[in-house]
């Protein structure tokens, strides 16, 4: 008897003290491969393979920790997530591809421009403030994956795309170096705003409130091991940290994520509200979300 209800506290304890993270296939994986390689107690980490299934997981309250791109999780909170924003992982990774040269912004006009289909997705979003900003007549396609964007790149149907790493550097190897980058749209997004900081605050950890004000040593503790994995593990073990991001994509070559992680600006920080609020306040302006959440940051 004694045994058992030894056994049953030990399982009320894991109950307890459990939770889940859950961070996107892709160049966000970097920053968190050294706590999936050495595993949190208690926290079950997986993996989301595309926005659906992100919003799912937010607005069903299914993640209790979840990497998202920064204005998709605010317009999900928008919705009525209850969720906030613990910090920023990904700094730089969007750039601006094509096998024809593009000097200015002004080159694209009457042009056509794929990206990957997806609320919040950041390409779309400065793409769309650069249409509105500079009044330059441009088609914004939307596909659903970034190899088939290549595949329309490399036989020629498409000449212009906005994508993430590891995408952009898959294209440039795959067409051994036809299509190569045009633009820098961090640098861009700096420029239209006039801003000397060219960081731009992609992809955060979003946190469930529920989780936060159940066990909040538990959630200071898994965003302790994620900055570590960010700030530690990805630059002393960074051959590992491409390794296990290999192993788990499988379709995307080694030197491919080697080449995508270096032209990547990865860290995370908790001190992000300053650079937050003036990206999402521009974003606000130009209609790319629909509202200033309140109320946004995680305090830990």
């Amino acid at each position: 008897m004694k045994k058992f209800l030894i056994f049953f506290i030990l399982i009320i304890g894991l109950t307890i003290f459990s939770g889940t993270f859950y961070n996107p296939l892709g160049p966000t994986l970097l920053p968190a491969a050294g706590m999936y390689i050495n595993k949190v107690p208690t926290l079950q980490t997986s993996y989301w393979r595309n926005i659906d299934q992100a919003q799912i997981l937010v607005l069903k309250e299914q993640a209790d920790f979840i990497v998202l791109p920064v204005a998709l999780g605010v317009e999900l909170i928008n919705k009525g997530a209850n969720y906030k924003l613990a910090g920023i992982s990904l700094w730089k990774t969007f750039y601006l591809i094509s096998s024809n040269e593009i000097k200015t912004i002004e080159d694209l006009n009457g042009k056509r421009i794929v990206t990957l289909h997806g609320p919040g997705q950041t390409a779309d979003v400065i793409l769309k403030i650069l249409k509105k900003m500079k009044n330059i007549d441009f088609d914004i396609v939307y596909i659903t994956s970034g190899p088939e964007i290549i595949q329309l790149l490399a036989s020629g149907k498409e000449t212009i795309a906005a994508l993430p790493e590891p995408f952009v550097s898959l294209a440039e190897v795959k067409t051994k170096g036809k299509i190569k980058v045009q633009m820098d749209l961090q640098d861009l997004y700096a420029d239209l705003f006039n801003l000397e900081d060219k960081r731009l605050p992609i992809a955060g950890v979003f946190v469930s409130n529920k989780k936060f004000k159940e066990n909040p040593n538990f959630v200071k503790r898994v965003l302790n091991a994620y900055e570590n994995s960010a700030n530690n593990f990805y630059k002393n073990n960074f051959n590992d940290a491409v390794n296990y991001v290999f192993k788990i994509m499988q379709t995307m070559p080694k030197p491919v994520l080697q080449k995508a992680a270096e032209r990547s600006e990865i860290y995370y920080t908790k001190e992000i509200q300053e650079i937050t609020d003036l990206y999402l306040k521009n974003l606000f302006e130009y209609g790319a979300i629909s509202k200033l959440p309140k109320d946004l940051y995680l305090n830990y």
